[in-house]
């Protein structure tokens, strides 16, 4: 009884997954007109949100040199001498009109960012390479502000796909926990930065794809099954992140166009089927230990 109902669920998940995308399709073509003109009036707005006031533009200016000078402090092995920044750069980020015009997302992202810093400095043992993760998060995303229009974090699109090739390559467990660990790494380093100047649908679709490799990681799902989702979507959100869209970036405004709906169901259906899938041959193989184990009668 248990088993049936389960598989009529899987089946409902799967013919669903189906349906959706042709379903909203409508949808979305009726939407095109009100998102041009959107981007309209985005397009309207991008040079006074884009150009920051000068006193905003020189307290920025600021808080960037700090966290570059931090970040050599680092690299040079150097975290008292970067501790000693954070004291100056936390009086730069208290500047009274550093957060002028900005989106509450944006400015959710750039403090979370600090705060995750601020915590490497102040554990109880301190982590070197987590400390230096934590500060290039910090100095990716102020620099992306100062210089929006050729931000650091872009020169991480060929280290990605490298890692992801090595990710695809991986013959056994161990190297592709190896190879997407590092994927990983480079992927969170960037993605304050990257949050800054990409739209919510891309962010929430990488952040699909980070969810998928980690659940790989606990076994959720299979290496293989995440393999083929990966070469099938890749080339979609590579250059939702880095592709073309990059050109028309401001900072305050998403100028890009706007992730397909159909995609992001598709990658969402597929993670949910999957897993599903893999909940019903551990349950199937469960039941089946269950009946042939000794206390069993029949067995």
């Amino acid at each position: 009884m248990l088993r049936t109902r389960f598989l009529h669920v899987l089946a409902v998940m799967i013919v669903m997954s189906m349906l959706i995308p042709a379903t909203i399709f409508a949808n979305e073509q009726s939407e095109l007109a009100s998102i041009t003109q959107e981007r309209t009036a985005a397009e309207q707005d991008s040079s006074k949100l884009s150009s920051m006031n000068p006193s905003a533009s020189q307290e920025w200016a600021l808080v960037d040199r700090t966290a570059e000078q931090m970040y050599r402090k680092i690299v040079e092995g150097d975290a008292n001498g970067a501790f000693e920044i954070l004291v100056q750069l936390e009086k730069a980020l208290a500047a009274p009109h550093l957060f002028d015009e900005w989106k509450a997302e944006h400015i959710h992202v750039l403090t979370d960012s600090y705060v995750q810093l601020k915590k490497q400095f102040h554990a109880a043992k301190r982590d070197d390479d987590a400390l230096e993760h934590a500060v290039a998060r910090f100095r990716f995303a102020t620099d992306t502000i100062t210089h929006p229009d050729q931000p650091m974090w872009l020169q991480y699109a060929d280290i990605l796909r490298n890692d992801m090739d090595q990710m695809l390559q991986a013959v056994d467990s161990m190297q592709w926990k190896e190879t997407s660990l590092k994927w990983l790494e480079h992927m969170d380093r960037i993605l304050p930065a990257a949050s800054l100047q990409r739209s919510a649908n891309t962010i929430e679709m990488i952040q699909s794809v980070v969810a998928l490799i980690q659940q790989s990681h606990q076994s959720k799902v299979s290496i293989e099954q995440v393999k083929r989702t990966l070469q099938d979507y890749e080339g979609m959100w590579m250059k939702e992140l880095f592709g073309a869209s990059k050109d028309l970036t401001t900072f305050s405004v998403n100028n890009e166009e706007p992730l397909p709906l159909r995609a992001i169901i598709w990658l969402t259906c597929i993670v949910t089927v999957t897993l599903a899938y893999v909940a019903y041959q551990k349950y199937r193989d469960d039941e089946e230990q269950i009946r042939s184990g000794p206390w069993n009668p029949s067995s």
